[in-house]
């Protein structure tokens, strides 16, 4: 029986992202991005029509406060 592996991602800070992308290469959940948001701390995103995109630097930068918390 063939194992199945989920390729490894990161996030390069000279990408853009569409949001469901940042999770999955963050391995971050809505769950923990709202409590982030509750307590000050947000994700710079930008919305082209109904499309959500995040910088990777922004992602990064993100990343690194909510780790603070």
């Amino acid at each position: 029986m063939a194992s199945i592996t989920k390729e490894r991602s990161f996030l390069a800070p000279e990408r853009l992202y569409s949001l469901r992308g940042f999770q999955e290469a963050a391995g971050i959940s809505m769950t923990r991005m709202r409590e982030g948001r509750q307590v000050g701390v947000d994700l710079p995103r930008m919305k082209v029509g109904r499309r959500v995109f995040i910088k990777g630097a922004d992602a990064i930068a993100y990343l690194e406060r909510l780790a603070t918390l």
